[in-house]
C-alpha cells in the first residue's frame, strides 16, 4: 500500500490562514503611524535588499541574495515583492531597481490589493546603462505592491487546492514536509473507479527553485483542464495516472528567496545518489529532495510504473525567449548508443506533440543534439537515466517570463495554464508513434535564433549549475 503521509486539506489551510494572520499583524506594525510613503517585506515571499528613499516619490532598490547570503552566485539575484504604503496619488512615483542578477530589460507587475496583477506597460519601465530598471508611475492608489512576476505563493497554492479537493478525480496527499516542517503536498488526478493497472503513471514536479512561478499556473491550467469532465478528459483519466508535486521547495517559497531553500540548498542539483547502487539516495541529499525520491519509489512500488517525469523550471531570459526545453543525448548517428538514441527521440516526440497543441512557433527550436554531461551530474533526470534508462522519458521543461512568444504582448498566468492543457493533450498523443512531427531540429535554426538577440552569449541563460548539457 501507498505510504505516504495523508492530510487533511482544511488543515493546511487553517495553518496557512494562521501563517497569513501573523504577517498581516508585522504589516500593521510596520506601518502604523507611518504617514509618509515606505516600503516593506512583511509578507509571504516578500524579498528586497537595501532601500534608500530619495523622497516621498523616488526609492532606490537593491535585490537581495536569497538569505541575504552574499557567497551566492550574483546571477541568482532575480526575485523581488514589496509594498510601499502612503504613495501620493498626484504625482509619478520613480523606482530605481539595481543590484539585478541579469541584465534583461523586462515588465515587472504591480496590485492594489495584493490579489489582482497588472504590468507595467513599456513607456513605464526603462533600462539605463548601469543595468538598473527604473520605473516610473503615477498609482491610483496610496498602497500598492509590485513584484518580478506575478507572485504565486504558498497560501496562493493552499487556496487553489481547496477549490478542487472536493473533486472526485483528485486526491491530495503529502508527501513529506521541509526542513521547516511545512507539508509538500502531492496531487494525484485520475479516474480512480478505473483500473490503475491500465494506466501509465506520469510524474511532475515544479518550484525546486522557489520564484520559478510560471509551472504553477501550468499546472493549475493542466488540472483545470482535466477536471472539465468532457468525453476527451474522461477518456485521458481513464488511461492515465497524474502525480504532481505543485511546490517542492516551499520554505524558499515562503522566505521570498529566488533559487535555494532556507539553508542555502540548491534542490535542482542534489538528488545525490549512490553510484554503486544509484536508486539509493546518499546521505548529503536535502530532506526536500529525499520526500520526493520516497514518493516515487512508494509509486513505483504500488505500479504501474512511471513513464513520463516531468521537472517544471523557469528561465530568466531576454523578453522574447519561447519556453524551452533540455532534452539529452542524439541519434545514434552523432555516436550516442541505441538506449541513449532511443531517450532522445522520445523526448523529441514529446516535444512535438506539446507543438501540436500549443503551436509550434511559440517554443524555442530543438538543438540537434542534447549531449551526455547531465548523466554525470546529480539532476533529477540524472536519477531518472541512471535507474531506468530510456524507459522513463524524464526531461525539463523551461517556461519564461517575458513575452515568451506573445510579442507585442507579455505572458500571462492564463497563458501558461493553457501550456498546461497543452501539455495534458501532448501527454496523451505522446504514446502516438504516427502522429506527424511539427518541428524540425536544426542547429541553424537556433543560430539564426541568436542574431537576433541582444545578449546572444546567453542564449539560453548561462548557469553552470543548470545548462544540463
Amino acid at each position: 500500500m501507498l505510504n505516504i503521509q495523508r492530510f487533511h486539506i482544511k488543515i493546511a489551510l487553517v495553518c496557512s490562514l494562521f501563517l497569513i494572520f501573523i504577517i498581516s499583524i508585522g504589516c500593521i506594525e510596520n506601518s502604523e503611524g507611518n504617514t509618509t510613503a515606505s516600503i516593506s517585506i512583511n509578507f509571504e515571499s516578500g524579498s528586497i535588499g537595501q532601500v534608500h528613499q530619495i523622497s516621498d516619490t523616488e526609492f532606490k532598490l537593491a535585490l537581495a541574495d536569497d538569505n541575504d547570503n552574499p557567497e551566492l552566485p550574483s546571477h541568482w539575484r532575480n526575485w523581488w515583492y514589496v509594498s510601499i504604503k502612503n504613495l501620493s496619488v498626484d504625482q509619478v512615483t520613480i523606482i530605481h531597481l539595481s543590484n539585478r542578477g541579469w541584465p534583461y530589460y523586462y515588465l515587472p507587475v504591480y496590485s492594489y490589493d495584493n490579489k489582482n496583477w497588472n504590468r507595467f506597460s513599456e513607456n513605464e519601465v526603462f533600462k539605463n546603462p548601469e543595468n538598473e530598471l527604473i520605473i516610473e508611475k503615477q498609482f491610483e492608489f496610496p498602497t500598492v505592491w509590485i513584484a518580478r512576476f506575478y507572485p504565486y505563493t504558498y497560501s496562493d497554492l493552499q487556496s487553489y487546492l481547496q477549490t478542487i479537493s472536493d473533486n472526485p478525480f483528485i486526491d491530495i496527499g503529502i508527501a513529506g514536509t521541509t526542513q521547516e516542517d511545512y507539508p509538500i503536498h502531492l496531487i494525484t488526478v485520475t479516474d480512480f473507479d478505473s483500473p490503475d493497472s491500465e494506466k501509465k503513471r506520469i510524474w511532475m514536479h515544479a518550484r525546486s527553485h522557489p520564484a520559478e512561478i510560471c509551472p504553477s499556473f501550468l499546472i493549475e491550467g493542466l488540472i483545470n483542464y482535466l477536471l472539465t469532465d468532457t468525453q476527451k478528459t474522461q477518456n485521458i483519466l481513464k488511461k492515465f495516472i497524474f502525480n504532481i508535486v505543485p511546490m517542492h521547495n516551499v520554505d524558499g517559497v515562503i522566505a521570498g528567496n529566488y533559487r535555494t531553500t532556507t539553508q542555502n540548498e540548491n534542490l535542482e542539483v542534489m538528488w545525490f545518489f549512490d553510484i554503486e547502487d544509484p536508486v539509493f539516495l546518499t546521505d548529503e541529499a536535502p530532506k526536500e529532495v529525499r520526500v520526493l525520491h520516497q514518493a516515487i519509489l512508494e509509486l513505483i512500488q504500488t505500479g504501474p510504473p512511471i513513464d513520463i517525469a516531468l521537472n517544471l523550471h523557469a528561465s530568466n531570459s531576454e523578453p522574447g525567449i519561447k519556453p524551452f526545453f533540455y532534452a539529452h543525448f542524439g541519434t545514434q548517428a552523432l555516436g550516442y548508443n541505441e538506449q541513449e538514441a532511443s531517450l532522445w527521440k522520445k523526448q523529441l516526440q514529446f516535444i512535438d506533440r506539446i507543438a501540436m497543441h500549443y503551436g509550434a512557433d511559440m517554443l524555442e527550436p530543438a538543438p540537434d543534439e542534447g549531449g551526455d554531461s547531465f548523466a554525470t551530474k546529480f539532476y533529477p533526470e540524472s536519477w531518472w537515466w541512471h535507474n531506468f534508462q530510456d524507459q522513463v522519458m524524464a526531461i525539463t521543461i523551461e517556461t519564461t517570463y517575458g513575452q515568451a512568444g506573445y510579442s507585442p504582448s507579455w505572458v500571462e498566468p492564463d497563458d501558461y495554464r493553457e501550456m498546461g492543457k497543452a501539455v495534458a493533450l501532448a501527454i496523451r498523443d505522446y504514446y502516438d508513434e504516427d502522429s506527424p512531427r511539427v518541428r524540425s531540429a536544426t542547429k541553424h535554426k537556433i543560430e539564426h535564433r541568436k542574431t537576433k538577440l541582444k545578449y546572444p552569449e546567453l542564449y539560453p541563460p548561462h548557469d553552470p549549475n543548470e545548462l544540463k548539457e
